[in-house]
């Protein structure tokens, strides 16, 4: 169990830490960077990184796309297991989750202005948000968190909660299971609302040793995009949009580090990362 629990521990450290596939928070576009861009982009020098802004060349089934998509993008990942927290513990995370969007459909194009007409939304294959997340166990069985990130250059950020309630925890076999319920709203545009709900079916089990333990975890998750727009620009009807998506990931501890890794198969897939303390 120590050799599986060192080398989950070194697979997991150079994942977090690894370099990313792309970032919404640093969107340059670099030659040669392999990604072939076939759309023109629409323009806005007032914000310095890729911003909001709807374009009236969106229609209703991009829109429509959007939303489904970008509740995907922005749905709120703890990151974590199955196992309770314990009432009055902590953890304080950085995350990191990546989506792979396209960035020339127009749901995405047609949503999003740039600096300057080479300044792509996205490098790589993923669009990754980075934010800062704290979880408390608030009872044995109840744990409560709180997800916040910014773009400073740009128009846009995101806020959202989360509470997780313990279901089962066998713990002489090391086995548990949750359901967790979630909300994320973006907050700055003034084109749009954004905001997404989820519930989640989450089951894990731990492997532990004297200073490591592995919890690997498997999950479901359904959700509720709505999309509204507050433009003269464009003339659109809201979107509503029910999806859902599987997850499988492993959170890694050693002392009071944390590190996790997750995978969500949805329409469009995400990778998600995080490394935190517990306390």
């Amino acid at each position: 169990m120590r050799h599986y629990s060192l080398y989950a521990l070194a697979m997991a450290t150079g994942v977090v830490l690894g370099p990313s596939t792309g970032s919404a928070q640093h969107a340059q576009h670099s030659p040669g960077s392999g990604h072939n861009h076939g759309v023109t982009l629409h323009v806005n020098p007032r914000w310095r990184e890729c911003s909001f802004q709807l374009d009236p060349s969106l229609t209703q089934s991009a829109w429509h796309q959007f939303a489904a998509e970008a509740g995907l993008v922005a749905y709120f990942r703890p990151l974590t297991d199955a196992k309770p927290m314990g009432a009055g513990k902590w953890e304080v995370s950085a995350v990191q989750w990546g989506t792979a969007i396209d960035d020339e459909d127009a749901a995405w194009n047609d949503t999003f202005v740039h600096p300057d007409s080479a300044h792509y939304l996205f490098e790589g294959s993923a669009l990754q948000f980075p934010g800062l997340m704290v979880r408390r166990g608030l009872t044995n069985r109840l744990d409560a968190g709180a997800y916040f990130t910014r773009n400073p250059g740009a128009n846009y950020g995101f806020y959202g909660g989360q509470l997780q309630y313990n279901l089962h925890n066998d713990t002489e076999r090391d086995w548990a299971a949750a359901a967790r319920v979630s909300f994320v709203s973006m907050y700055g545009p003034e084109d749009l609302d954004l905001r997404v709900y989820g519930v989640d079916l989450v089951a894990s089990k731990e492997f532990s040793s004297r200073w490591v333990s592995v919890s690997p975890y498997a999950g479901v998750s359904s959700y509720l995009s709505t999309a509204h727009e507050k433009t003269a620009a464009v003339a659109l009807s809201d979107e509503n949009v029910l999806g859902g998506q599987a997850m499988i990931g492993a959170v890694v501890q050693v002392s009071v580090v944390r590190l996790a890794a997750e995978y969500n198969t949805a329409r469009v897939g995400t990778r998600s990362f995080k490394l935190g303390v517990a306390f």
